[in-house]
């Protein structure tokens, strides 16, 4: 009788090790998942709905920076075509990880083009920080391929000056979130979508509704200046490394410069990078051109948020010519009204109640970097 009360016994507290071991691996998740990039944050919110994404329903990736998330609208894009086509970026996302990025994406979806923004290869490794590489790598599913992501960004500013004072070369401070984030709470930067078992999610396609959508401020006409300027070590690097992953994609490729107000010393930049993509078989198109901006009758004045980016208006403007280009050039099927589909007609119907009002905040400047000043 001892003896199997003695059994009983140590049963119970085997279970009770389980049953508490279960329980703070539990707890330690969600407070990971609390302890994080905020529930509010767009880039978090990017990655939740690639993931929500029905298997094998995207076409086409459109990878970048915020030149790419707030410039192609993709739910009004699937409106004029029946292309479906998600935007994978983050604000100053390094080019370096696109590789990555497309691997992930392949785990569900086998999309038949990659759209690829230049934008970035104006940066050089200082420019880079350690929000540009968290807001990729800390919203990715924990994976080798997370990992890999990880080793690169890492490899890649290793020995940096500068700017990357901030950015930690301990892999646990990114791998594990409350390690990073646990100050939020003390900071009062915390939202109730935060404490939520569940996460919010980009509804319309990867293109980023902010307030800035519908803000209106002047901008001035681009500093087009000629000739070439090379790149920097690193932007080359991370150039050269998309365009071996593009020839080993087997996909349909087309790389884009969108168009905002590019100062005096970048255009020379962005032509180096233009050649070198040329050079190695791919269209490029450069929307900074005076025939482009007449092209897409881009208006200065009422078009752009900031000098870097446009609002909705200059976005419909870009994402009906950049849609009417992939119909007639690549064959990507038509969706519309497909079973399985109907999440794209919803995303058009959040961002035209989003819209509905059209322009909200009208700023004026009087000179270039001006002081911004709201007259509405």
């Amino acid at each position: 009788m001892e003896k199997q009360t003695k059994k009983f016994t140590k049963k119970r507290i085997v279970i009770g090790i389980i049953a508490f071991l279960i329980v703070a691996g539990l707890l330690f998740a969600y407070l990971n998942k609390v302890f994080s990039m905020g529930d509010d944050d767009a880039n978090r919110q990017t990655f939740k709905a690639l993931y929500s994404e029905p298997e094998n329903t995207i076409d086409a990736v459109y990878f970048g920076t915020s030149a790419s998330n707030r410039y192609f609208i993709n739910p009004l894009a699937y409106k004029e075509t029946g292309m479906t086509c998600f935007t994978m970026a983050t604000m100053g996302m390094p080019m370096f990880f696109i590789p990555e990025l497309a691997e992930e994406i392949n785990k569900s979806q086998d999309p038949d083009m990659y759209i690829i923004e230049l934008r970035w290869t104006l940066k050089s490794r200082e420019q880079v920080t350690d929000a540009h590489i968290r807001r990729v790598v800390d919203n990715m599913k924990l994976s080798g391929n997370k990992i890999d992501a990880l080793n690169k960004a890492l490899e890649f500013m290793d020995g940096s000056k500068g700017m990357l004072g901030d950015i930690s070369d301990k892999k646990i401070d990114y791998m594990v979130p409350i390690i990073k984030y646990h100050g939020r709470l003390a900071q009062q930067d915390m939202v109730p979508g935060d404490f939520k078992i569940t996460s919010s999610k980009n509804e319309t396609k990867g293109y980023v509704l902010s307030k800035s959508t519908t803000k209106q401020v002047n901008q001035f006409y681009s500093r087009l200046t000629e000739g070439k300027e090379p790149l920097s070590e690193e932007a080359e690097a991370a150039l050269e490394e998309v365009l071996d992953f593009c020839d080993e994609s087997g996909k349909e490729i087309l790389f884009v410069l969108s168009p905002y107000s590019v100062k005096t010393d970048q255009m020379p930049v962005f032509s180096s990078a233009i050649e070198t993509v040329e050079e190695r078989g791919y269209t490029v198109i450069n929307f900074n051109t005076p025939e482009m901006y007449e092209e897409l009758d881009i208006d200065w004045d009422k078009d752009f948020y900031n000098s870097k980016h446009v609002n909705y208006i200059g976005a419909e403007k870009y994402t009906r010519w950049l849609t009417g280009y992939i119909d007639e050039n690549y064959d990507l099927e038509d969706h519309r009204g497909q079973k399985g589909y109907e999440s794209w007609d919803e995303a058009y119907d959040v961002y035209k109640d989003y819209v509905k009002d059209g322009i909200k905040t009208i700023g004026h400047k009087d000179k270039i970097g001006g002081k911004v000043t709201i007259i509405k």
